[in-house]
């Protein structure tokens, strides 16, 4: 009885352990595209963040340049603008 349960294992063996390589490989596989997903989402939401910022920091540079080069501009108004 022994001896068959060993033939069994010997034989069934090389099948399970290619059922569990081909399942970690899929599963691998899954988790670097849901990464790689949630990689690309995350650089979309910087880049906007940056750009809002880079148009924050473009208009306090416009209005900068408008008190330096014009004197007719109150001051304290533009200032309070920014």
């Amino acid at each position: 009885m022994f001896e068959l349960f060993l033939v069994m294992m010997a034989l069934t063996s090389p099948i399970l352990v290619a059922i569990f390589v081909r399942n970690y490989f899929n599963y691998k596989s899954e988790v670097n595209q849901k990464l790689l997903a949630l990689q690309k989402e995350n650089d979309t939401n910087t880049t906007i963040v940056m750009q809002k910022k880079l148009d924050i920091l473009t208009d306090r540079v416009i209005v900068l340049e408008k008190i330096v080069t014009n004197s007719n501009i109150d001051l304290s108004q533009e200032i309070s603008r920014l």
